[in-house]
């Protein structure tokens, strides 16, 4: 039997989760057994040393793309510490070439040369969130437009409002033009429904999976390197250093239980494993609360899951636009105890008090309720143990071999379909 090409393309502008979702799928041993795997990206340097890290960077079928995307380019200028006018301004031109579809152009025809190049049975397309990458919704326009392959979409977050007449046109057109929308969540695959307008019908539930790679430093050698007693309390959060991330108020909830007396100074440490726009102001943050020495901003690390597994307590207090995190699915592979936010997939994989712990997404209360919880946690070791357990028991509902299975069964039904 004639081995079916599956087509993946992937863009972002940083290497962030959703794309070490793809690096996991592009390992996985169901998948490749039944498919060849081509892998397309919009390449930039971050991406280049995501895949390399992942071991993927030299692989057979990959297809990196010189697209034109002002996503990377704002993202590096939002991490800039000029103002925000100057920022503004060195945007305007960028921002100019894409309202008058010059990158819509460029990117149709790279597009076009690929998808007859390769000549995939399949495309899988995987967008962070919706609109998301705008590159993801041109390659369905070239693939209509040429070898009308079968096309399966990933939606990893949740969807926005269309703003404008065209938007929902132009939403129409990928709706009718895709055979399957896969969502992590419930939650997610509603907003694509009542946001987009999507057929309800087409969208797939698909929980997400996260591979745990072997251990590169342990406990005590993360703890000389921090420069922090052996014996002391770690909390951890390994996500970019964004708003919707919460590492503000996991520092406030810190410096409030410090002010307190309710944890020790010389005992509890906190460390931020990722990089981001907001990297300056929480670490003014943080020295204007005095926790330079106990709050560490320790910016992109390849071996995050280090830092998850050596952990005391793992926390993820995002705000919002969260859909299935994969460090949270890795902190229950670990078997970490957890604090996370109560909305979106989070819901789906933490039963609150069984293998984690909720707290509601409510910020006239989240400093308060992180407060009450680290606090409980950090006091109860029992309490930590069973959460930790019950976790990894529940990991194996994310497993790469779980997931690769139902993506099998997803791509072997639209293209018979």
């Amino acid at each position: 039997m004639k081995t079916q090409k599956v087509l993946i393309f992937s863009d972002c502008y940083i290497y962030g989760g959703s794309e070490k979702l793809m690096a996991s799928l592009l390992k996985n041993e169901i998948l490749n057994r039944s498919f060849m795997l081509l892998y397309s990206y919009r390449k930039h340097k971050r991406y280049d040393v995501g895949l390399r890290n992942e071991g993927l960077f030299e692989r057979d079928h990959n297809y990196p793309l010189s697209l034109l995307s002002n996503n990377t380019l704002f993202y590096k200028i939002n991490c800039l510490t000029i103002s925000k006018y100057l920022k503004g301004a060195i945007k305007v031109p960028f921002y100019l070439l894409e309202k008058f579809k010059v990158y819509f152009l460029w990117n149709l025809i790279i597009f076009i040369y690929l998808l007859l190049k390769t000549k995939p049975n399949l495309i899988h397309v995987n967008n962070g969130g919706y609109p998301g990458a705008k590159t993801c919704n041109i390659l369905v326009v070239a693939n209509y437009l040429t070898i009308k392959a079968k096309v399966v979409y990933q939606v990893n977050n949740q969807a926005l409002d269309s703003k404008s007449y065209f938007e929902k046109r132009y939403d129409r057109f990928i709706n009718d033009n895709v055979n399957c929308f896969i969502n992590a969540s419930h939650k997610a695959k509603q907003q694509l429904v009542d946001k987009r307008n999507f057929d309800s019908n087409k969208i797939v539930l698909v929980d997400n999976c996260v591979p745990l790679p072997q251990i590169k430093s342990n406990r005590n050698q993360l703890f000389e390197e921090l420069n922090i007693p052996l014996d002391s309390f770690l909390i951890v959060e390994v996500a970019f250093l964004s708003e919707r991330k919460g590492q503000k108020y996991l520092i406030d909830a810190l410096s409030d239980l410090y002010i307190k007396k309710m944890i020790s100074k010389e005992k509890v440490f906190c460390a931020f494993v990722g990089n981001g726009e907001q990297e300056v102001f929480l670490r003014n943050h943080i020295n204007q609360l005095g926790l330079s020495s106990n709050v560490f901003l320790l910016g992109y690390k390849n071996n995050s899951e280090d830092y998850i597994s050596a952990c005391d307590l793992f926390v993820l207090p995002s705000i919002r636009d969260e859909d299935m995190p994969l460090v949270l699915l890795s902190a229950l592979g670990y078997g970490k105890a957890i604090i996370t936010t109560d909305f979106a997939g989070i819901s789906q994989v933490i039963q609150s008090n069984v293998n984690g712990v909720l707290i509601k997404n409510d910020l006239d209360s989240f400093t308060s309720d992180l407060d009450n919880e680290i606090y409980r946690l950090y006091m109860n070791k029992n309490l930590r143990l069973l959460l930790g357990n019950n976790a990894k028991k529940t990991y194996i509902n994310y497993s790469p071999e779980m997931y690769g299975q139902k993506l099998k069964d997803i791509y072997e039904q639209v293209y018979r379909g």
